[in-house]
């Protein structure tokens, strides 16, 4: 047994240090999520290891804390511990007492949710304890906190604050009222209590129903929100459902009154919102068992229902749950019991004592009473008279337009003018005529209350008239009854004092900080000496540490710590001649650059302005700002050198020389420091924006790392930002020193040896590197300053041809930049230099690559061919722009070009540069290039160089389709002479398409009209085509005359045999429409077919066809 307690003796303390470990580390944190976490373990350690006593108030002491979420964890805490032991009440009850007034809506809906959960606790615990001073003490203290509650009601500004309250007095009714017959669940209430000395049990149910009161005088008030105005319907619809027999009449009366009087205030939304809502408590109410026993309450209900606009179906639906519940109960035990309350209630009121001025009018309680009188004083008078002249009077304030609210919220009558209808119209009428304080409902309720007025005040007169007659009697017996009075008062007031003396005063439990320390005056003149510098700058350096050390221990405020920087900043400046304290001040600043910033900012004013006060010596002042950066470039985070380099750089007062040394340092020191070079160019670009100053410097430098020529990247971030000032600023302090610049590097390329700027090898040869770098700043200007295009032109002229072949390289991008509109350009094309025609062939060339030439470019390119340079090359880039005849006129010369250029002007003229969706236009169609090409004088082109450009056209399979194809050979059928590379042509497209040879034998049917065999190559091609064409050509050959029968023979001998075969297997009457002379040809040798040469030949020439036996012809 000792070795079990001493087991659980140790596991015990290991629980109380893991609970210690936890509050501390609470206490210390800035993360309020990981705070609130710990509390959370802490809160389940403590619960489970029946821990409490030791650690509460160390717990109760967060409810000060900053963060909400702490502060409702503290809430939600005394409620864990109030369940698990209802003693702890007296300790917590005045935390949660606070915790309803707090800041934070949240932390006091948090609070309302712990007090309706807690009340029902607390009654248990007083009905089962002893009563003693202190649970006296906590029972006024839930008096207090219930009255707080209930007022919240109309004095909270919020919504979710009203809310939580209305959930609160919904707690109160049902836990301080009894239960009836139709109550579910096993909640407590007034039949779980037993009176004592606390509890009047009469006392807590009256308390419900003037709750339940209030609630209803919420429900119709006219400035309740919507979202009150719900959780009002659901709570008073909870309430009946749970006590019907006591409220479900005053409900059902309110829940028709709010339909007959919307709260004006509401939007439509709200307003369907709320009838929704309102329809479905009612279906709530409906299949209630109090409402099936009940006629009255079910017709109102459904007579409601009906106007919200609830179908048959749904009414039907609930009242058939009801009878298959079958319940039963007699309607006249509801009526009576219910006329009972009523009668109860007005005896309640009489009883109630009088208010010091009694008032004439009808309060909110009564208007339901009000409402009764007034709808049955209605009824009879809704005859059809009536009813006829209230829609007349109406209709004279009848709106043109139907209002939204009134269309968003009709709904048709369904049972007009029967008397459940008529019963409830009154109803409604009687709500609004005694909202409106009119009607016999009100006129009753108002003598009502006049009467209990005048007996009150009667009441008062008969004292008074009783005092004058004691005054009367004599003036010895009044002094003797005051005397008496004032004895009995002043024993009253001590017995009261006695009493409040007795009573036990609860206290907020937690641990709190309080106290101080009496600090005693000192004679600094009697105990203080002189001191040396040494100590005295060795002191003021320990103490300006024990300043930086300790501003982790305390919270500072806004003021003070602007105060602190000032103070740190002065310091450093003051003791500037020693530099450990300026340093000290300097390193403490970048142990937390983001929140200490400001000191360094101070203290670099405060250089400049005592510079300024030293005659403007800023030698110091320059030291220490080049410090400073240098220690922003070394010491701090990547993205923190980033923002506050460029911070300190523009925001300084001052820009000094070595500071500027310093930023180039900064971006050529790429290897040194993480991706310098764009946050250095980007602070330069700032700079030049904003220190206009030292404008010319700044410039100058950024020129300089233009054409750096080590750092490539260097070199195009700087020209990127000189591009974009010199396209920003319309300034001639900035664009004209870039200008000149640029001008002056691109000069360089006319000199013999590349400069000692660029050159730092000093190899004195030009190289491409060296001539790229003079030519990218003017490059990347040309676009926007398109008049330097001459200076290009000049250079081009005057360089040597290395030079030459890199600008017709890097030129594409900024001649496309320009556009063929420039009339800079278009000025070039014009005025070319002599010598530079190769330069503006290139821009033409970049210009028209993708795009057609325009009507000014091709003008200008004409006349400088015709006038000054007869290069048919120049024209190559406009040849889209040209005429038809111009290009067919210059394509002898065009294709006898280099295969590759050839090339380049087949795809312009045929658009297979263009990209897709470009509006292409060309002078000539595919088919009349191919056609122009086959008509090219033999006398001005070889024929095998033709052959070459058709091969050309023919690998554009994509252009060149069979359809196309057909068009080109039946064109060139059309020609007179044939062309010559007519059968050629014909061979090549049934070859690429084969689907092509029945157009190609009516080409060769035709050939044969047109005698083809007076012009030898075309002849030689058809033979070819023939034998190539077997046994299709067959036919064609037939229809030779006999000659030129013979000699295909003679030039194809295979033909002859397969033509032989072909014949054989004609009938005797096909064989009969063939000639003996072509038959001789075909079958007879070589001298019998001489011998009939000179009879055929006096022949007419047979026609196409002719020589064929046709179907018909055999046949027959």
């Amino acid at each position: 047994m000792s070795a079990d307690s001493a087991e659980d003796v140790k596991m015990s303390s290991s629980i109380e240090d893991r609970v210690i470990n936890l509050l501390n580390d609470s206490m210390t944190t800035t993360d309020d999520n990981e705070k609130v976490t710990n509390l959370r373990k802490v809160q389940e350690l403590v619960l489970h290891n029946d821990l409490l006593d030791n650690f509460l108030d160390e717990i109760l002491g967060f409810q000060n804390d900053r963060d909400i979420d702490v502060r409702r964890f503290v809430v939600g805490f005394i409620e864990s511990a109030c369940k698990k032991d209802p003693e702890y009440f007296p300790k917590v009850i005045m935390n949660l007492k606070v915790m309803l007034a707090d800041d934070s809506s949240n932390v006091i809906k948090k609070a309302i949710q712990t007090a309706t959960q807690l009340y029902k606790e607390f009654l248990k615990w007083i009905c089962k304890g002893k009563i003693n001073e202190l649970v006296e003490s906590v029972y006024e203290e839930w008096l207090q906190i219930k009255l707080h509650l209930f007022g919240l009601l109309d004095n909270a500004d919020n919504d979710g604050i009203r809310t939580q309250a209305i959930k609160f007095m919904e707690m109160i009714v049902i836990c301080q009222t009894r239960k009836d017959q139709f109550t579910t669940g096993d909640d407590f209430n007034l039949d779980s209590m037993s009176s004592s000395q606390l509890i009047d049990l009469d006392a807590l149910e009256e308390e419900a129903k003037q709750v339940f009161e209030q609630l209803i005088i919420f429900h119709g008030t006219p400035h309740i929100s919507s979202v009150n105005l719900m959780a009002t319907m659901q709570t008073l619809t909870l309430i009946s459902k749970q006590r019907s027999q006591l409220f479900m009449a005053k409900v059902i009366q309110a829940m028709e009154a709010l339909h007959a009087n919307l709260p004006p205030t509401l939007a439509k939304s709200q307003v369907n919102s709320v009838r929704k809502q309102l329809k479905l408590q009612l279906l709530i109410l409906l299949k209630h068992p109090m409402s099936w026993a009940s006629s009255t309450f079910q017709t109102q209900i459904t007579q409601l229902l009906i106007d919200l606009g609830a179908s048959q179906s749904e009414i039907y639906r609930c009242l058939n749950e009801h009878r298959k519940r079958a319940i039963k109960m007699e309607p006249k035990d509801v009526e009576v019991k219910r006329i009972k309350l009523e009668s109860d209630e007005l005896d309640d009121e009489d009883n109630e004592p009088p208010p010091v001025i009694p008032s004439a009018k009808i309060t909110k309680n009564e208007a339901n009473t009000a409402i009764d009188i007034t709808a049955e004083d209605i009824i009879p008078r809704l005859n059809i008279d009536n009813v006829c002249d209230l829609v007349l009077v109406s209709l004279l304030a009848l709106p043109d337009s139907m209002p939204h609210h009134f269309q968003a919220t009709y709904t048709p009558v369904a049972a007009a003018g029967t008397a459940s209808q008529v019963k409830h119209l009154a109803r409604l009428l009687s709500s609004q005529l005694t909202a409106q304080g009119l009607g016999k409902g009100v006129q009753e309720m108002v003598e009502k209350m006049t009467n209990l007025s005048k007996a009150q005040l009667s009441d008062e007169q008969t004292v008074e008239q009783n005092q004058k007659i004691a005054t009367i009697i004599g003036k010895s017996i009044a002094q003797e009854l005051k005397k008496q009075e004032q004895l009995q008062s002043q024993q009253q007031q001590q017995q009261q004092q006695h009493q409040q003396q007795q009573k036990v005063r609860l206290q907020q439990s937690g641990k709190q900080l309080s106290g101080g320390v009496k600090l005693k005056q000192l004679n600094l003149a009697e105990i203080t000496k002189p001191l040396n510098e040494e100590v005295k700058n060795q002191m003021a350096l320990d103490a300006i540490n024990r300043i930086l050390k300790e501003d982790k221990k305390y919270f500072f405020s806004t003021t003070q710590l602007e105060t602190r920087i000032k103070i740190l900043a002065m310091l450093s400046c003051e003791y500037n001649d020693t530099s450990n304290i300026e340093s000290l001040i300097r390193n403490y600043a970048f142990e937390d650059i983001r929140n200490r910033h400001e000191i360094l900012f101070n203290a670099l004013y405060n250089e400049f302005v005592f510079a300024k006060k030293r005659d403007n010596d800023f030698t110091h002042y320059s030291v220490y700002l080049t410090k400073l950066l240098q220690d922003l470039m070394t010491k701090t985070e990547l993205k923190d050198r980033d923002h506050f380099l460029t911070k300190f750089y523009s925001e300084c007062p001052l820009l000094t020389v070595q500071s500027i040394d310093l930023l180039k340092h900064f971006i050529l020191s790429d290897d040194m420091y993480t991706l310098s070079v764009s946050t250095g160019i980007n602070i330069l670009k700032d700079l030049i924006e904003t220190k206009r100053k030292h404008a010319i410097k700044l410039i100058s430098l950024l020129l300089e790392l233009c054409i750096h020529p080590e750092k490539s990247d260097v070199r195009s971030h700087s020209v990127k930002t000189a591009k974009y000032l010199y396209e920003t600023y319309n300034n001639d302090s900035i664009r004209q020193p870039i200008e000149e610049f640029a001008l002056k590097a691109l000069r360089y390329l006319l000199e013999p040896q590349p400069p000692a700027v660029i050159d730092k090898e000093t190899t004195g040869l030009w190289n491409d590197d060296l001539i790229k770098l003079c030519l990218v700043l003017y490059l990347s200007l040309l676009p926007t300053s398109h008049r330097h295009i001459h200076d290009l032109a000049v250079v081009y002229v005057g360089t040597s041809a290395d030079t030459k072949r890199i600008i017709l390289r890097v030129l594409e991008g900024p001649v496309k930049g320009m556009g063929m509109n420039s009339p800079e350009l278009l000025l070039l094309v014009e005025n070319c230099p002599k010598g530079a025609e190769t330069l503006v062939t290139r821009i033409i060339h970049v210009l028209t690559d993708k795009q057609p030439p325009s009507a000014e470019l091709v003008s200008r390119v004409r006349d400088l061919y015709h006038k000054r340079v007869s290069d048919v090359r120049f024209l190559i880039p406009v040849l889209n722009g040209l005429s038809k005849a111009e290009v067919i006129g210059a394509l002898p010369k065009l294709i006898k070009l280099n295969p590759v250029v050839v090339k380049e002007v087949f795809n312009r003229l045929l658009g297979a540069h263009v990209e897709s969706g470009t509006n292409f236009q060309s002078p000539l169609t595919p088919a009349e290039l191919l056609i122009a090409l086959h008509n090219i004088d033999p006398t001005k082109c070889e024929i095998k160089t033709i052959i070459k450009a058709t091969n050309l056209c023919f690998a554009e399979t994509n252009i060149y389709t069979a359809e196309v194809l057909a068009v080109v050979m039946q064109l060139l059928m059309e020609s007179n002479p044939l062309p010559t590379l007519l059968m050629r042509t014909v061979i090549q497209s049934l070859s690429q398409y084969p689907r092509l040879i029945g157009f190609v034998m009516n080409i060769l049917q035709r050939l044969i009209l047109k005698q083809v065999w007076k012009q030898k190559k075309v002849w030689e091609g058809f033979i070819k085509c023939c034998q190539r064409t077997k046994p299709q050509s067959f036919q064609v050959l037939l229809q030779l005359p006999g000659p030129q029968l013979k000699a295909v023979f003679a030039s194809s001998p295979d033909l002859q045999p397969a033509l032989q075969e072909h014949v054989n297997t004609f009938t005797d009457h096909q064989r009969s429409h063939i000639p003996q002379s072509i038959l001789d040809v075909i079958f007879l040798s070589t001298e019998i077919t001489g011998e009939l040469q000179t009879t055929e030949a006096n022949e007419e020439t047979p026609t196409i066809g002719s020589n064929i036996p046709t179907e018909q012809t055999a046949t027959t």
